[in-house]
């Protein structure tokens, strides 16, 4: 297997400067987008895996099954490399770029691009905003190896079955950055699913808006999946009301 290449930060800056003043926007409407390898970097001890790009569909509706796929050919990544946003930024060019603008097929715009191509820092709301590094730490934080090899992805499964709870509800709040407690309300949507089978986003809304409050009196980064599963259930009769 190849040495996994990834951009050097003066060339991310480049390319995003070239997007803001809208010289380099027409690049984006081409099928393929040609980088510059002068100006990349080996990113040390991970493989570029060689049949990614295949295994992608560009569906909407196959937005878990490309997030496992991604997850699984860099599962070994360790959490500062899937932080650095020069990864992210040189798939999204380079390896899965006819993925991303398959995926993501609008208008070509400053903002569009930016939005989708590219990640300003590495705080965990943008690295789960609408670009390819969400697919990958979507499942990292909800993944689960003590369900077992079949069902260990049972808990992404349910975070994917609405978007704006994923990547906005949770995704932008101290909540999404909690694998425990990411776990813990996938879990208690799981042994509920009938009270969010319809109402799913209003109702992920409240539980959300709940924990982070309660989360102003309580150290809620110290506790466990248990934690967060027992103060859901305390509170089913007012979901029932949303």
């Amino acid at each position: 297997m190849e040495k996994q290449k990834i951009f050097k930060s003066a060339y991310v800056r480049e390319l995003k400067k070239g997007v803001k003043s809208g010289m380099n926007l027409d690049r984006y409407k081409s099928e393929n987008f040609e980088i510059n390898e002068e100006r990349t970097l080996f990113f040390p001890n991970v493989h570029a895996p060689t049949d990614l790009l295949s295994s992608l569909d560009p569906n909407l509706s196959k937005d878990f099954e490309n997030a496992v796929n991604i997850y699984e050919a860099y599962s070994d990544l360790e959490l500062i490399q899937a932080s650095d946003i020069r990864f992210w930024i040189y798939l999204s060019h380079a390896d899965l770029y006819p993925y991303v603008k398959e995926r993501w097929n609008g208008e070509i715009n400053k903002r569009y691009v930016l939005n989708h191509w590219f990640i300003d820092t590495p705080k965990q709301s943008n690295l789960l905003g609408d670009n390819i590094s969400r697919l990958w730490w979507a499942v990292h934080l909800s993944i689960d190896e003590n369900r077992g090899i079949k069902k260990k992805y049972e808990l992404t499964n349910i975070l994917f079955k609405n978007r704006t709870f994923a990547f906005r509800t949770l995704g932008t709040s101290r909540l999404g950055r909690h694998k425990e407690a990411m776990i813990g309300i996938l879990e208690f949507i799981k042994d509920n699913y009938e009270l969010f089978e319809n109402k799913f986003e209003a109702r992920g809304r409240y539980v959300a808006k709940y924990l982070n409050q309660l989360g102003g009196i309580k150290p809620i980064a110290y506790y466990d999946r248990n934690f967060f599963k027992s103060a859901l259930s305390e509170i089913t009769g007012n979901i029932k009301l949303i």
